[in-house]
């Protein structure tokens, strides 16, 4: 059975007051808390709503709907995208991320399934980001463990393996991680 969020904000923002009521209409039997706005009121909106949904209706890749994508990025909300009309030329408008949800404004679907795709979309990117940013962080730790080496095996006449012995021996006795004591020892050597 599907997630359901009734009480979750979902925020529509359509460049069209018909639209926007279309959009309403279609979500409000599964929503009760739907937020209608204008592009200027958007981003207060998103910041204040910070676990809201996003629908979005446009009528073609621009400027604005590229800056209500990246907003959405910012603050984490799922958002889906309906588009009236789409050219190839217009893929560039669009941000290159693929963490939103693209529809065409006609089509015929319910809007609430989309909405819990567009949530499962969210939260595989952001645990995607987060790897990507603990593998960076240890990509970093270790080109500090490696200057480290490199400097004792040529200061000191060392072996790799010995000198990655003592960089985890002083770790371990000044109960530091190997990466900052790696990084004091290379900060240290440099400095004489």
């Amino acid at each position: 059975m599907p997630l359901s969020f009734p009480s979750q904000p979902i925020i529509v923002c359509c460049d069209s007051v018909n639209d926007q009521a279309t959009l309403s209409s279609k979500l409000a039997p599964y929503y009760d808390h739907i937020l209608a706005c204008q592009l200027n009121q958007f981003d207060a909106l998103l910041q204040k709503e910070s676990v809201a949904s996003v629908v979005v209706s446009w009528r073609q890749p621009s400027a604005e709907l590229r800056m209500m994508v990246e907003a959405c990025q910012a603050y984490q909300s799922p958002l889906v995208v309906l588009l009236k009309q789409f050219q190839v030329s217009d893929i560039k408008r669009l941000p290159e991320t693929h963490d939103f949800i693209l529809l065409p404004f006609d089509t015929q679907f319910e809007l609430k399934p989309w909405l819990e795709y567009a949530q499962q979309v969210r939260d595989k990117d952001s645990r995607v980001k987060k790897e990507v940013a603990q593998l960076a962080q240890q990509l970093q730790e270790r080109k500090w463990v490696e200057k480290a080496k490199g400097l004792l095996m040529r200061l000191h006449g060392l072996e790799e393996e010995k000198a990655y012995q003592l960089l985890r021996k002083s770790a371990m006795q000044s109960s530091l991680p190997l990466a900052q004591v790696a990084k004091n020892v290379v900060q240290t050597l440099e400095r004489n």
